[in-house]
């Protein structure tokens, strides 16, 4: 007997996440579309992930999640080999993002985008993938996640072409960055389940997903604190 067609499980769905993770990304940096790649980015994504965890489909929705942000910051790594001046218009001050890059990686100064430069911004990003998600079944925090995976690219875009070779990624698109993006992902899913699928059932929610939370939520932490403690080591290239 055949098993039940489950649309989330259909290789078509992942392949179509896929195609709009490029198609709103690539071409609003392209036009260096500064709001719209956002914007886009988070309609869709939230749709596509929000089909998964209605129909209780965890792996399905993190499936989609990692694959809309491999695909996304692989085309914003690219583009900004090739035309790094148009992409740099679709990022707020995305010419002084890239000279603190730079100046980070090159003279040691303070990471840009960091709790040490920018504290505000980044205790909002993790609210946003945290209390954010779970209030807006998931809106917020894939708001916070596509922007953080955006600006992640941008800056290894960036110092690849500064450092002049490919095999630079493994130091261009640092450690700390992986895991939070990695924790996150997992956390705005999970957190987008009780107010689309619980109806605000915190303790069946929680019961179901406390070894879910706990490891996403030890990889996200692990991103913060290598942060806070690795980007004044980050430094190989003589």
């Amino acid at each position: 007997m055949s098993q039940e067609y489950r649309l989330t499980r259909d290789p078509a769905f992942w392949a179509m996440g896929a195609f709009f993770a490029l198609l709103t990304t690539a071409m609003p940096a392209l036009f260096g579309q500064m709001r719209f790649m956002p914007i886009s980015q988070t309609i869709v994504l939230s749709i596509f992930m929000g089909i998964a965890v209605r129909r209780h489909d965890l792996r399905s929705a993190l499936t989609v999640v990692y694959t809309w942000l491999l695909v996304s910051m692989t085309s914003l790594i690219v583009l900004m080999l090739l035309v790094p001046g148009q992409v740099e218009r679709a990022f707020d001050d995305g010419f002084m993002v890239r000279a603190m890059t730079s100046e980070w990686y090159f003279t040691n100064s303070p990471l840009p985008a960091s709790f040490a430069t920018e504290p505000i911004p980044a205790a909002l990003e993790i609210a946003g993938v945290t209390l954010g998600a779970l209030f807006t079944g998931g809106v917020i925090g894939v708001w916070s996640l596509v922007r953080m995976a955006n600006l992640a690219a941008f800056t290894a875009g960036h110092l690849l072409g500064v450092l002049g070779s490919p095999l630079w990624i493994v130091v261009a698109l640092p450690i700390w960055n992986l895991l939070q993006i990695v924790g996150a992902g997992g956390l705005v899913v999970i957190f987008a389940e009780p107010l689309l699928v619980d109806r605000f059932g915190l303790r069946r929610w929680f019961t179901r997903r406390r070894l879910a939370l706990a490891i996403f939520g030890a990889i996200y932490v692990a991103g913060v604190l290598a942060k806070l403690i690795l980007p004044a080591f980050w430094h190989f290239h003589n």
